[in-house]
């Protein structure tokens, strides 16, 4: 248990941070708020980024980057906390617009990090808890796409069809952490949700009012595909 709550504790952190080294990228809340990272040389800088005036300073944080296994591999500590050493992976996608993080094998120590990759490679379910964070272009891209309230039924039911292939990968994250929440793997199954709106040209972060079954009441194919539970056959 202790386990999925520290990697649970980096992956929302990673949400919100993670850079190439001397350049900006940023990060989208679900509520649409932005994050400004920086990665320098051996730390990585992130900034709250407002966009009112606000009488209360960015919320700024840090993570430290303890060693550089190759360029796509990091090493990286949350200061502050006991046992939050973990692995970080980094891999550009969509032409450079977009950088995919993983979070792996939180632990009280850089060498035991160190030693489960080197054992282990990356677990089976690597793919299902990477998170991504965007270019300035690409945050403009999506400032200007639709939000979920254009969404067509089409892209409704691409979306959604990302349940089955992620399957494999949810089963296969249970039953290594057997105690996670219900919740939890529908985050990531959320999250993956997003990933394919963005590719379909769609913004998952604005700020919109949307119901998607009330969209599409009535069209049984979309509403059977936004209830049916998840599987994990």
């Amino acid at each position: 248990m202790k386990k999925i709550g520290i990697l649970l504790i980096f992956l929302l952190t990673f949400t919100n941070t993670t850079g190439q080294e001397n350049s900006i990228w940023y990060s989208f809340g679900n509520e649409g708020d932005k994050t400004k990272i920086r990665e320098l040389k051996d730390i990585i800088l992130y900034e709250e980024v407002k966009e009112e005036e606000s009488p209360y300073p960015a919320r700024v944080d840090t993570l430290d980057i303890v060693k550089r296994i190759d360029a796509s591999n990091y090493i990286i500590f949350k200061p502050n906390r006991q046992g939050d050493y973990a692995l970080m992976t980094t891999d550009l996608i969509h032409d450079g617009a977009i950088k995919s993080i993983g979070i792996y094998y939180p632990s009280e120590t850089a060498e035991q990090v160190e030693k489960l990759y080197t054992n282990n490679g990356l677990p089976l379910w690597k793919d299902l808890t990477k998170t991504w964070v965007f270019t300035e272009k690409k945050v403009l891209e999506l400032e200007n796409a639709p939000g979920y309230d254009e969404a067509t039924r089409e892209a409704v039911l691409e979306a959604l069809s990302i349940r089955q292939g992620i399957s494999p990968d949810l089963k296969a994250f249970q039953q290594e952490f057997p105690d996670t929440k219900s919740w939890q793997l529908y985050r990531f199954v959320e999250v993956k949700a997003q990933h394919k709106f963005i590719e379909l040209g769609y913004n998952p972060y604005k700020r919109v009012v949307y119901n998607f079954e009330k969209q599409f009441a009535g069209d049984e194919e979309v509403i059977k595909a936004l209830t049916e539970p998840m599987s994990f056959d």
